[in-house]
């Protein structure tokens, strides 16, 4: 199944996100506008959701932080995340539909 919120890059994956900062928990909420939807506890304030988001990422796909970049949408609730070191989704995000809501 195709995803446009996942694409593959040089060196690993890219996926298009959109975030829900100071949510009561970090967690997927699903796919929303092409984007995977995430909730993050943080705070948007001193890059603290950022930092959040990255960590949770890391998480998912098993990677250290530091695999993590933040590409696009600094100060948005849209981002572009590049995950170096991996070639498949994990299965948080591999049972993802293609598009919803």
């Amino acid at each position: 199944m195709e995803r446009p919120w996942c694409m593959p890059d040089t060196n690993g994956l890219r996926i298009a996100v959109r975030i829900q900062p100071r949510a009561g928990a970090d967690g997927i909420c699903g796919v929303l506008a092409g984007r995977v939807k995430i909730r993050i506890a943080a705070a948007p304030v001193d890059e603290a959701a950022n930092e959040r988001l990255r960590w949770f990422i890391a998480g998912l796909f098993d990677v250290p932080r530091a695999s993590v970049s933040l590409l696009q949408g600094g100060k948005s609730r849209d981002k572009l995340l590049a995950i170096a070191g991996v070639n498949r989704l994990p299965p948080a995000l591999a049972g993802l539909p293609e598009h919803q809501g």
